[in-house]
């Protein structure tokens, strides 16, 4: 009987654990100004959109940074592949806050054109 209950416990523990992980690939954070990013944010899922402004591509590294900017602030989104983008687009990002230089960013994890 205890060896029932315990293993009864192990497939429950394992049903919740996978259950949160599949939550945490599904939900997307609240699209947020650029205002509102600070440093309670670094290392946390944030979703915003703005024009892209300028854009810096390292072919060699293949890496690019793209600078956004909405009515509130602005923001460089940094992103481990070149994407064919131009100035004056409209774009939404999800991606982590980071801190480079004592400036926030964010590492893109997915853009989306507006």
């Amino acid at each position: 009987m205890k060896i029932n209950l315990l293993s009864l416990f192990f497939v429950i523990s394992l049903i919740g654990i996978f259950f949160l992980l599949l939550l945490s690939n599904v939900l997307e954070p609240k699209l947020m100004s650029i205002e509102q990013i600070n440093d309670r944010f670094i290392e946390r899922k944030v979703k915003v959109q703005g024009e892209i402004f300028n854009i810096k591509a390292y072919k060699e590294s293949n890496f690019q940074v793209i600078s956004i900017k909405d009515n509130t602030g602005k923001i460089d989104i940094t992103i481990n592949k070149i994407l064919n983008l131009t100035n004056s687009q409209k774009i939404i990002v999800l991606g982590s806050v980071q801190e480079y230089k004592k400036y926030l960013q964010i590492q893109a994890d997915k853009i989306i054109l507006k």
